[in-house]
């Protein structure tokens, strides 16, 4: 069975990278548009892990094909450092708990552990985190049950990171798109082989049976992306200002979007770039730190982030 494991609506709110935060959501996906593409392009499974929300993924949870899913930050007290910890089914009586916790992931990580919930340390080798340090990957090893070792908006070589230091610590692997527009939905995914059900796919995965495929990201994913943000950006916006009950496709927010969405579309695009080179810059950096720290003592971290 497949899952794409990581994807992300619009109750993600807003955008978490400045100045964008001020004006523009995270996420433009609608949870129906979700299960529709994800089924459409061949998912057995459905789930959705909005940033630090469950709403988009409970008005799903009546299909018997949704997984109820989450991506917490989980903040290192004392600094702007968040880890983005995936979670797959959950209650909505486990998310009022893990709110409760996430500003500290000394206290998170054992609640998860305790419950069996199934856990995740997403995008390890990205910047998005606030720039983990072997320091704190080694404290997060000994908690999670598996990394993701494919996210379809990260490059190859952060995908490989990830990959070398699951293989490293022996944890499992999840694939998933990061997708915060349709087109990444469904092509990055975790497979559990044999798998017949949503239960016995999760059984599957916390016994390390997953197994990531699909595409990694690149700077034309990214551009691709930002095209299909900043055209939602400045349709939703127009749309506000039309006459009540005029359609949303109407042709004066079609063109009045595109025209204010030019200056928008090329800052962004010298954006991506840059974002990019920096991706580039922190990967190479990480492997160097990671290579000169003594990284694998699980009892020695685990002891440290208690």
């Amino acid at each position: 069975m497949r899952l794409d494991a990581h994807v992300h609506t619009h109750y993600s709110g807003m955008a978490s990278v400045w100045p964008a935060t001020l004006f523009m959501r995270e996420s433009y996906n609608t949870p129906e548009r979700v299960y529709a593409l994800a089924k459409a392009r061949g998912m057995d499974l459905v789930a959705i892990t909005d940033h630090d929300a469950i709403e988009g993924a409970l008005q799903l949870a009546h299909h018997p094909d949704v997984i109820v899913g989450c991506e917490i930050s989980a903040n290192f007290p004392g600094t702007n450092i968040d880890a983005h910890i995936g979670v797959l089914d959950i209650t909505p009586a486990h998310f009022e708990q893990i709110q409760r916790l996430r500003g500290d992931i000394a206290q998170l990580l054992p609640y998860l552990r305790q419950e069996r919930i199934f856990s995740t340390l997403h995008h390890v080798a990205s910047q998005v985190n606030g720039r983990l340090t072997p320091t704190h990957i080694a404290a997060i090893l000994p908690w999670v049950d598996a990394l993701e070792v494919i996210n379809g908006s990260r490059l190859r070589r952060q995908n490989d990171t990830a990959l070398r230091l699951a293989a490293a610590a022996g944890k499992g692997h999840t694939g998933g798109g990061d997708s915060h527009t349709g087109r990444g939905i469904g092509r990055t995914w975790t497979v559990v082989d044999g798998a017949r059900s949503r239960e016995e796919f999760l059984t599957g995965l916390r016994a390390g049976h997953g197994r990531a495929e699909g595409g990694h990201g690149s700077v034309f994913t990214m551009a691709s992306d930002v095209l299909r943000f900043t055209g939602r950006f400045y349709q939703e916006n127009t749309v506000r200002r039309l006459p009540a009950g005029a359609p949303t496709g109407h042709p004066a927010a079609v063109t009045t979007a595109m025209i204010l969405g030019l200056p928008l579309l090329g800052v962004s695009l010298v954006g991506t770039v840059g974002h990019f080179v920096a991706e580039v810059l922190h990967n190479r950096a990480l492997l160097s730190k990671l290579v000169a720290t003594p990284l694998l003592q699980p009892d020695h971290h685990a002891v440290e982030l208690a």
